[in-house]
């Protein structure tokens, strides 16, 4: 009676049970972990869309010179006393630094500063504090003190001045928006116009040359009026200026064509911050980013990857799927079958950057090349399919998942 739980054990161990029970832990400690990361990434990504609060402060320098700033505290720290050097006291261990956003790019020369917390003083959250987001330079941390409009300024104070603030940035968004529509709809057509009758001038003779001029004269003049609308509209933006001051009463002049928004987040309630949060996340999804992808948003990634992965999943699903059914169901299972499936399953072990050096060989410069010299030779040296874009990009990646749906197609 002794041996039968270990012959018990035995057989349990012989059956392979413990292996699935290891595989099984060993998948769900990946998710969790997987999960965990991304959980991570979510909490301290998001964090910078919510409007955290304002802190001025004055910090005491080593040298005992006193700066008053303005900024959103971003992280606590401890660090030991030793790292620090000759700015810690003697006797400490761990000194206590805050990471503090102070903004003003354009003034300081940076964006956050590490801060002894022991030299900070006189702590205070000042509802006036303002946060801009600005087209260029980052964010303004400041207070607002004025409007002017046309050189004037507008002899308005407390809430007047914001609900004027308000009216004035709804107009400047609505002017922004008029500016773009001009440029990308009415003068991108004149040009894509004028474009075409360049390439056309190339191969035309004598009397479709004379059409030609007077066909671009006509588009000149339309693209004068047009240039002249825009030139007016971009006078109305540069119409109104934001006075604003610093922490240390240095005063500044923004243009507000260069505001994207004004916040006052020490003012604002808990449901005020959830909107403000769910605004800046749908403008992050939906606008176009600037200053060199550093900010704005990420549509034109969004649009990109989706367009890339559809154009990709219509190429692969039908050829993949066929090609697995014919091999399992259809081929005669031979050497030339199986030299075929064992090329497929290597290829769906090449690293990815191979298929992309090829395709930007094959798809880009061959392809795209020889198209460019025989239908669009008139554009060159201008390429038109000849320069990477969505569809070469969705060509290679189509050709490296075809093997990966062929192999799981078969096995399934």
């Amino acid at each position: 009676m002794a041996s039968t739980p270990a012959r018990g054990i035995r057989l349990w161990w012989q059956s392979g049970q413990p292996w699935i029970w290891l595989t099984a832990g060993a998948v769900a400690l990946c998710i969790i972990m997987v999960v965990g990361v991304i959980g991570l990434i979510a909490v301290r990504g998001l964090a910078h869309f919510w409007p955290s609060e304002i802190i001025a402060f004055t910090y005491v320098a080593d040298e005992g010179e006193r700066q008053p700033m303005l900024a959103r505290l971003v992280e606590r720290s401890e660090t030991a006393a030793a790292r620090l050097g000759a700015a810690t006291p003697e006797g400490v261990g761990l000194i206590e630094r805050w990471k503090v956003k102070t903004a003003n790019r354009d003034l300081t020369g940076e964006d956050f500063r590490w801060l002894l917390a022991a030299q900070v003083e006189a702590v205070e959250r000042p509802l006036d504090a303002v946060v801009i987001e600005r087209t260029e330079w980052g964010d303004f941390h400041g207070y607002v003190r004025g409007l002017e409009q046309g050189g004037e300024r507008l002899p308005l104070e407390g809430d007047a001045l914001w609900a004027a603030l308000d009216e004035h940035l709804a107009h400047k968004q609505a002017l922004a928006a008029q500016v773009r529509r001009l440029e990308r709809g009415a003068i991108g057509a004149v040009n894509a116009r004028m474009e075409r009758l360049r390439r056309a001038e190339r191969r035309a003779d004598e009397a479709a040359l004379v059409e030609i001029r007077a066909e671009r004269g006509r588009l000149e003049a339309e693209h004068s009026q047009y240039m002249q609308e825009l030139a007016a509209l971009e006078q109305q933006l540069s119409r109104d200026t934001l006075l604003l001051a610093t922490a240390d009463g240095t005063e500044i002049r923004l243009p507000l064509k260069r505001v994207v928004d004004v916040l006052r987040p020490n003012g604002m309630s808990l449901a005020d911050k959830f909107l403000w949060f769910g605004h800046r996340m749908l403008r992050f999804v939906s606008e176009d980013p600037r200053e060199a992808n550093t900010e704005g948003g990420v549509f034109p990634a969004i649009f990109g990857t989706l367009l890339m992965v559809l154009l990709m999943s219509i190429l692969v699903t039908p050829f993949g799927v066929v090609a697995a059914i014919y091999l399992r169901e259809y081929a005669t299972q031979g050497p030339v079958t199986q030299a075929i499936r064992i090329a497929v399953s290597n290829l769906a072990g090449v690293p990815s950057v191979v298929y992309g050096i090829f395709g930007l060989g094959f798809f880009v410069y061959f392809l795209g090349g020889n198209l460019d010299q025989l239908f669009f030779s008139d554009a060159l040296p201008a390429p038109t399919f000849g320069t990477p874009g969505v569809l070469w990009a969705s060509l290679t990646l189509a050709l490296l998942t075809v093997p990966v749906v062929i192999v799981a197609t078969e096995e399934g």
